[in-house]
């Protein structure tokens, strides 16, 4: 007999987020298939997949006709997509490669799915970003906020979200919820950026950028995947756009006082101007995705998603930061 039990794909299995969604999922009794952009050529990269996960491998730029038959088969009969994959470095990514996998590759696999399942429902929650919001905004950010994408990574996820909303509404089959993320934090996401500062700060080398009052917007990664099995569920879900945050207006100067109080560093009492920060960085071995990070400032709200479904973020930075902060010295 076939398998009656609901399957789900997940894109970007590998990487901390998708791998711990595939966990939450498998353990839900759930069929779970992960799309992979390489096929693992060592054990040690297949532990990030999880036990229990069916593994298809596909480019989903479609740069061989096996892609497209793999990406076919791993859509078939699925009734909800976890849309995680994406290229993220704005510095590291040309950006015709950002431009090709984050908006190419999300149309070739709603194409996908729509031709795979042409009378399924099939709910695709997407992974944004918040950074389609800018990186220096003085007011409360809503989903209804003017986005301002600088970056060529924030551009092609705003494109790719006008690409899913344009998806849904030609095909009526096709449901989708889009998250815009915070920075992740959490288990996996220990290295190397986060380690680094932190490495920083124990040495007495990190000063403040700027004043140190500039609003850091992030999200723990578990947190994060109980919002996208809620989006995966819940009606209130349906073609709507989420902001995705622990909803804490962190500031600079607040992180890196938890964390040089964790590790017993004098606290930080200087700072430097950006531009010489900018200048500096290099000598830091800080990169420019990362100081983007440090001298961004957003406050983001997240009354939508906690109305709409109930989310309430449960991670809290004095553990879950400072647990970061001792995997990073094991």
């Amino acid at each position: 007999m076939p398998d009656k039990k609901p399957v789900d794909l997940v894109t970007g299995a590998s990487c901390a987020l998708g791998a711990e969604l595939s966990r939450r999922l498998v353990a839900k009794g759930r069929t779970v298939r992960a799309l992979l952009h390489l096929n693992p050529k060592s054990a040690e990269a297949w532990k990030g997949i999880p036990a229990g996960v069916i593994p298809y491998v596909a480019d989903l730029t479609l740069p061989a006709g096996k892609d497209r038959q793999a990406l076919l088969e791993a859509c078939r009969g699925v009734g909800s997509v976890f849309h995680v994959a994406a290229a993220v470095y704005n510095y590291k990514n040309p950006v015709d490669t950002l431009m090709r996998t984050n908006v190419e590759g999300t149309e070739n696999l709603l194409s996908a799915l729509a031709t795979a399942n042409p009378r399924r429902q099939v709910r695709f929650i997407f992974a944004s970003t918040v950074s389609v919001y800018g990186y220096g905004r003085k007011e409360l950010l809503t989903e209804d906020s003017e986005v301002r994408p600088k970056t060529p990574y924030a551009k092609s996820k705003y494109i790719a979200e006008q690409v899913v909303q344009s998806y849904s509404l030609a095909n009526k089959n096709m449901e989708y919820t889009t998250m815009r993320l915070g920075t992740i934090y959490g288990e996996g996401y220990e290295r190397p950026s986060f380690c680094r500062v932190f490495r920083l700060i124990r040495k007495g080398e990190m000063r403040y950028i700027g004043n140190g009052e500039n609003h850091l917007t992030l999200i723990n990664v578990h947190d994060a995947v109980d919002a996208f099995l809620l989006a995966a569920t819940r009606n209130e879900a349906r073609n709507k756009v989420y902001n995705l945050t622990d909803g804490v207006p962190h500031t600079q100067r607040r992180l890196f006082s938890i964390a040089a109080k964790h590790m017993g560093a004098d606290p930080i009492k200087s700072s430097v101007h950006p531009i010489l920060a900018r200048i500096a960085r290099h000598a830091k071995r800080i990169n420019m995705d990362e100081f983007d990070f440090l001298i961004s400032n957003r406050v983001v709200d997240i009354t939508k998603i906690k109305r709409d479904l109930g989310f309430s973020p449960r991670a809290r930075m004095e553990k879950e930061g400072v647990a970061m902060i001792d995997r990073c010295h094991e």
